[in-house]
């Protein structure tokens, strides 16, 4: 395989002579076509001109290549596990791979763990899995779970389930012969009703794993080796490489993918339960008279613990219609007759509240993104998902910045239908404290009134 070494001298003891020998005997000794090595040496060049990493990230670009990347540690990529995990969405959005010249921990994101000191890992027990892992992958042997189309047979190789193997040659023929993307090829999937091995919807992201992975042509590839012929293909070489070509002909996608998220997420009470409501998604297909297939996306609000626990009601309101009531209800209650002119103490309140909700939800995303990072050290999550929570966590903190009084009145009077979705967020949030709603009403709690007010739904609707 081509690659590319990358080096950071930064903090490092070592000469970058010393480090273009170890990439010379990387690539010898796993038989990979070394291209170049770039070379970081100080924080930064100046402000117009690249760094070594960057210049990296843009011949990649321009070769339109796939290209190992070879690093000592996880170090030379980042200062923390977060860093390292940007660093390493940045490459493999390339169509990269990264792999550390460290035999006990190859893997850029188990090595993090180690090499950056993440609480509640041990080295040693990590270690013994590793070990275990390459003497396995010397063999072929599947490790954690099968990509679909394929189940670990009795003696660990790879064997071919008959019922999803045609569906990934269907993946792969809808890709290639008739160009088709993957958000399409999803709809052509579920609107056929064949569900992935969860029994779940077909996705983008499912979809493009598929696509990129070498098993599927019938070589294993884990730890830098290359195992062709290791176990059954399912897709020809020739049809593997024309998606790659496919994929490298298209524009990269400049950002992870995220599910429309609900806009009064976290706000909502039932009426009837008092429990959480949650935002709920439903995709429908159905077919017309004349024959043709047509879909609809739904999104509406129902009380969670009926989905969750089985108990309490269907208690559900339209998203668009439950959204819009509360933006009238609150236009009410900040410029109608029962609005309050905000005195000193209201507001020094408001601001304890409101910096104790701001500093939890940054809280809140680096505990999950740390969780996440662990999972996909695990191999129970890629990278790219991994980016999601990478993606929350920077939505977190540009959120919490210390304010001395709500946002002005102007946003939700005259500029609701332009400003961010965050932005509608943040400010229902300042404004806020929680919204009871019943099946013919909702009662707003605001954060900067003494008292509630209620509204009735057919009211509204006039």
């Amino acid at each position: 395989m081509r690659a590319l070494g990358y080096f950071n001298l930064i903090d490092h003891q070592v000469t970058k002579t010393d480090y273009e020998q170890l990439f010379s005997v990387f690539c010898e000794r796993y038989l990979h076509q070394p291209i170049g090595v770039y070379c970081d040496v100080t924080e930064g060049f100046g402000k117009n001109t690249l760094t070594e990493f960057e210049r990296m990230l843009d011949y990649m670009e321009n070769e339109k290549s796939d290209f190992l990347i070879m690093i000592p540690d996880a170090s030379h990529i980042g200062t923390d596990i977060e860093s390292v995990t940007r660093s390493l969405l940045r490459l493999e959005s390339k169509g990269s791979k990264v792999i550390c010249d460290d035999d006990e921990l190859p893997d850029p994101l188990q090595n993090a763990l180690v090499t950056h000191n993440v609480k509640g890992v041990s080295k040693e027990r990590s270690a013994k899995i590793r070990d275990s892992m390459k003497q396995r992958a010397l063999l072929g042997k599947g490790l954690g779970k099968p990509p679909y189309g394929y189940r670990n047979g009795i003696n660990g190789n790879l064997e071919i389930v008959d019922e999803e193997a045609p569906v990934v040659e269907l993946i792969f023929r809808l890709y290639t012969n008739r160009g088709i993307g993957l958000r399409l090829i999803a709809q052509e999937l579920n609107g056929r009703g064949l569900k992935t091995r969860r029994g779940g919807q077909w996705n983008m992201v499912t979809l493009r794993d598929i696509l990129k992975n070498t098993a599927y042509m019938g070589t294993y590839t884990r730890f830098g080796l290359r195992l062709p012929k290791s176990h059954p293909q399912i897709i020809e070489s020739s049809v593997f490489r024309e998606a790659q070509d496919v994929t490298r002909s298209r524009k990269p996608l400049g950002r992870i993918s995220q599910v429309d998220p609900f806009l009064l997420s976290g706000l909502l009470y039932c009426g009837n339960c008092n429990k959480n409501m949650m935002g709920v998604t439903r995709r429908q297909t159905w077919k017309k008279k004349d024959g043709r297939r047509s879909s609809g996306v739904y999104r509406y609000y129902q009380c969670q613990s009926r989905n969750n626990m089985s108990v309490c009601g269907y208690h559900t309101w339209r998203a668009n219609l439950l959204e819009t009531t509360v933006s009238n209800q609150l236009r009410h209650i900040i410029s109608g007759p029962t609005s309050i002119p905000l005195n000193k103490g209201v507001l020094s309140h408001w601001r304890q509240e409101m910096k104790l909700i701001w500093d939890q939800r940054v809280r809140n995303a680096e505990r999950r993104f740390n969780e996440s990072f662990k999972r996909a050290a695990r191999g129970e999550m890629d990278i790219f998902t991994l980016g999601e929570y990478i993606f929350e966590l920077d939505r977190a903190r540009s959120s919490s910045g210390y304010k001395e009084q709500p946002s002005g009145e102007s946003i939700l009077l005259t500029d609701w239908m332009s400003v961010t979705f965050q932005q509608k967020r943040d400010f229902l949030f300042e404004y806020i404290r929680r919204i009871r709603v019943d099946d013919d009403s909702i009662e707003i709690e605001s954060r900067l009134l003494p008292n509630s007010l209620s509204s009735d739904r057919h009211v509204v609707l006039q």
